[in-house]
Order: C-alpha cells, then structure tokens, then sequence
C-alpha cells in the first residue's frame, strides 16, 4: 500500500471515530437522539422515605420501618395496632422500600370491622427488595380502643388488634396470618 492509500485509511479511520463520538454525545439515555438544545433526560433516582420514628403522628403520615417497639411478623404479611396517640392505628406493610404500599386514611367502619385502604401510589422504577412501611390511619370516632377491633386490609386479609393496653400506649402489631 502507497503513502496516498494509508493516507486515504486513516483518514477514514479518523472521519469514522469523530462521528461515532458526535453522535454519542447527542444520544439521550435511552439511545434516541436529544431535541437541539435540550438537555437528555436522566432517570429519577429512587427516593428515600423517612423513618416511621420521624414521621409526625398524624391521619395519613407513613414512613419507612417498623413503628417504635413493633416486632416483624413472620411471613411478611400486612398488620395493624394502635399508635399512642387515640384514634389512629398502625397499618404495617411489606414491600418495596422505593414503591412502597400505603394504607390510605383514615377508615372506614362497616359494623364491627374497619376496612383499611390499601394502595400502591408509586409507579416505578421499583427496588426488588422488601421492607416494611408504616402508614398511620385515623379511625372514626366511635371505634372503642379498649375493646378488640377488626381490622379488614383488603384481599381476604383481616387482623383483630387487641385493646390499647393503657391510655397513651401504642399497642402490639396484629398480623396476617399465613393462610
């Protein structure tokens, strides 16, 4: 090959590498080209979610963990239990710490059960991990904490939370059993 053909080569060679390069900073993220002037849009980062212990306690407040004193049940189920405060409960779920599940509030009463919301607002992307999120439910007024109460969280899951063990007490989590 002469002096002109390894010109010609690499030349080529260079003209390729620079359009290659050219066209890989005007990709966005996802491949496709980015509109001139616009910036490539960049995935959102999965969010942290507070801890349920700096969460104030509230009708409609969740956070991430366990509620203060609760033990995890055993087969990652829903549970509920009353918080410290009168007329809210403790609604534990397990799922994705990124997409978590929250109970919606406050309840509902239909006779002696209170019938829980479950939903799951987020929509992606996900963590494939599970951990448990608490939401705080408000109860209806005329609900009697020192008297067991039935707890309906939905899909043929129901829990009966025992009565609050003294004024100012968060009582134990109640759990779906495996069923």
């Amino acid at each position: 090959m002469g002096r002109a053909g390894v010109r010609a080569a690499v030349t080529g060679v260079l003209t390729s590498s620079v359009l290659v390069l050219a066209l890989a900073a005007c990709a966005g993220s996802s491949g496709e080209p980015a509109a001139s002037g616009t910036p490539a849009p960049t995935p959102a980062a999965p969010t942290t979610r507070a801890a349920i212990d700096d969460v104030p306690l509230a009708g409609g407040a969740s956070g991430a963990g366990l509620p203060p004193g609760a033990e995890a049940g055993s087969m990652g189920g829903p549970g509920a239990g009353w918080t410290a405060q009168d007329g809210l409960l403790y609604v534990v779920t397990y799922g994705s710490s990124t997409c978590p599940i929250l109970a919606e509030s406050p309840a509902t009463s239909t006779g002696t059960t209170l019938v829980v919301t479950l939903t799951s607002p987020s929509s992606g992307p996900c963590t494939m991990d599970l951990a448990p999120t608490t939401s705080v439910v408000a109860v209806p007024d005329a609900v009697d904490e020192s008297a067991p109460v039935r707890v309906d969280l939905g899909h043929d899951q129901v829990v009966t939370v025992a009565p609050r063990p003294a004024a100012g007490a968060a009582g134990p989590i109640a759990w779906v059993a495996a069923g």
